[in-house]
């Protein structure tokens, strides 16, 4: 291809630049036995998005000091700043250890004892907890080990279809760009995407076959700025766009299916940050913002949620409240728990392809296949998977 071809010219000149901007990474060198033993295939220049790439991303935003990653699945872009690991929640400093010393197995060139995460070290761990991430959306899937197409698949065959490539279904690998500033986010996604925002922004960028991520440390009034948050706005935005890419981005799933799995992996990391909302101004750290167990279960002991029926005809996510939130991630987190096969199921039968994927499907043909679909997941009517959620959601879970 002409635009890869592009890409090589750069590399000298792009390597040369990034040496000068931020140094070599002191944890591989970046040398090519270092980068295979860390499972990287480059630290750049690479494409990213639709029609650019990591050089054009640097000359685009001049003074954000960006470290690029390319793992097996993701295209990494990370400018944070550095972080003290002597301050700080105690259960956030006890995780990142315990990540550090997983990382350490391929990156032992990282000190026992860590004080301080700098800018590289902190990009090594966006890019652990990326591949993370992947490998439990696709072990929750039911797809562990198991190859996807390295080429278009006939979406005629609705069946069998798996998608455009490699990467769930993907043609390209997942992007994830991490800046500091709210005005380089805006400037990015005013050159790339189809608008301007200084907040967490997702995007498909149908030209090359990827879903791009896209943040900034000053995001949600600077809260990305904790590292928590960040990891689990992460985890929140890649799940949906992995979710997304499955068998290739040809409609979008339910919201209720899509946002729940979401929460799922979000609170995973940490319950302390739902995407929704932020904490205001009057609430202490303390507060049961967060805390959806228990909302969840007062929710349903006061009959306040709607019927699995109505949560399920909601179209758009911009039409989900609080309440709609918290039953999608208590639905999908109970089906994880207790029926993640037939969830994988779900998943896997809502992907398959309408229309030869020259139409996206009307929200009644959706509905009907969502409908269909259930059933032979669950051998469930929605009505009989609603009492069945209902029942199990309102025992403490252990």
């Amino acid at each position: 291809m002409a635009f890869t071809g592009m890409v090589l010219a750069f590399a000298n000149a792009q390597t040369q630049l990034a040496s000068a901007r931020v140094g070599t990474d002191p944890y591989t060198g970046g040398e090519k036995a270092n980068l295979e033993r860390a499972r990287y295939a480059s630290l750049g220049p690479f494409e990213f998005g639709n029609a650019h790439t990591t050089t054009t991303i640097e000359a685009l935003l001049g003074d954000e000091r960006l470290h690029w990653i390319e793992t097996e699945h993701f295209h990494l872009g990370c400018a944070l700043s550095e972080l003290s690991l002597k301050r700080g929640d105690k259960q956030w400093i006890k995780s990142v250890k315990a990540e550090l010393k997983r990382l350490r197995e391929r990156l032992p060139t990282i000190k026992k004892s860590v004080r301080r995460l700098d800018p590289w070290l902190r990009a090594h761990l966006i890019a652990q907890r990326l591949e993370d991430l992947y490998a439990k959306v696709q072990t929750d899937l039911g797809w562990n080990g198991r190859k996807f197409p390295e080429k278009p698949m006939n979406p005629a065959d609705a069946a069998s279809y798996m998608g455009k490539g490699p990467y769930l279904g993907m043609q390209q690998k997942y992007a994830v760009l991490i800046v500091r500033r709210g005005a380089s986010l805006a400037r990015y996604t005013r050159a790339h995407a189809s608008g301007e925002t200084r907040e967490p922004f997702r995007f498909h960028a149908p030209g090359v076959g990827t879903l791009v991520f896209v943040i900034a440390e000053e995001s949600s009034e600077g809260l990305m700025g904790n590292d928590q948050a960040l990891h689990s706005q992460l985890a929140y935005n890649v799940a949906v766009n992995l979710i997304n890419g499955y068998r290739s981005y040809g409609h979008d799933l339910p919201p209720w299916l899509t946002f729940g799995i979401a929460h799922h992996y979000s609170r995973q990391v940490s319950p302390r940050y739902p995407a929704y909302e932020r904490k205001g101004d009057g609430d202490e750290e303390d507060s049961s913002f967060w805390k959806w167990d228990e909302r969840a279960r007062g929710l349903l002991k006061h009959d306040v949620f709607e019927s699995l029926t109505d949560l399920f005809l909601r179209e758009r996510i911009a039409n989900f409240d609080m309440e709609q939130h918290i039953q999608a991630w208590s639905l999908v987190d109970f089906l994880m728990r207790e029926r993640p096969k037939e969830l994988g199921m779900l998943v896997h039968g809502l992907k398959a392809p309408f229309h030869q994927q020259h139409k996206l499907p009307s929200h009644k043909e959706l509905l009907a296949r969502q409908d269909e679909c259930v059933k032979a997941a669950f051998d469930l009517t929605v009505e009989e998977l609603e009492a069945v959620w209902r029942k199990g959601a309102t025992k403490r879970r252990r």
